[in-house]
């Protein structure tokens, strides 16, 4: 596992949350994107689920001259043609960001749905447990609290592998804690997460 800090500093100085964690479930797509002109017509399509890190990519992308289009799903399709054109035309690689494979999308025009048949795919899969465990311990910091260790792993072991449910998780583990006065302990996360 890698923890990158992306630069952002000068964008928002007040953000805890721009650092990426790299594990198998991310790297490819992470590293596809330092890949740029080797991308089919300079466009790529970062695709994965809610709180997976896709807008953290698409902001890094940007500091290194990429245009990106988040949510280009739900652009009208003439709207996304347009920019796909601009991009060409200006010579810059374009990242477009989705929750969904264009496969899913409601595209009509035809030479777009092709363009978009043609781009670098790169996906973001479920995070796998070295990821679910950093993920879990980077919230609870952020919330300025902690986990011990055999409390982590019962976590990580039977949490649903998702970036929202780890997140979620973190929450109500921290709420509850702070409700409680007490530590975030293997017998406080039997409650919040039974066997």
């Amino acid at each position: 596992m890698k923890q990158i800090a992306l630069p952002f500093d000068e964008l928002n100085p007040d953000r805890t949350d721009d650092c990426l964690i790299v594990t198998p479930s991310n790297a490819v797509a992470f590293a596809a994107l330092g890949n740029k002109a080797n991308w089919p017509g300079h466009c790529a399509l970062l695709v994965g689920p809610p709180r997976s890190g896709k807008s953290l990519m698409a902001r890094y992308f940007a500091t290194q001259g990429g245009r990106v289009i988040d949510d280009a799903d739900r652009l009208q399709a003439e709207k996304l043609f347009h920019q796909w054109n601009a991009a060409k035309n200006s010579g810059e690689a374009l990242l477009m960001v989705s929750g969904s494979a264009p496969g899913e999308w409601n595209i009509e025009l035809p030479d777009l749905r092709s363009r978009l048949g043609a781009a670098q795919l790169l996906e973001i899969g479920a995070p796998d447990d070295e990821l679910a465990e950093q993920l879990l311990l980077k919230y609870l910091r952020d919330r300025g609290t902690s986990i011990g260790p055999e409390a982590l792993a019962y976590v990580v072991r039977r949490t649903e592998r998702s970036h929202a449910a780890v997140e979620d998780f973190a929450k109500k583990a921290n709420a509850l804690a702070l409700a409680e006065g007490s530590a975030i302990t293997l017998p406080l996360v039997r409650r919040l997460m039974p066997a």
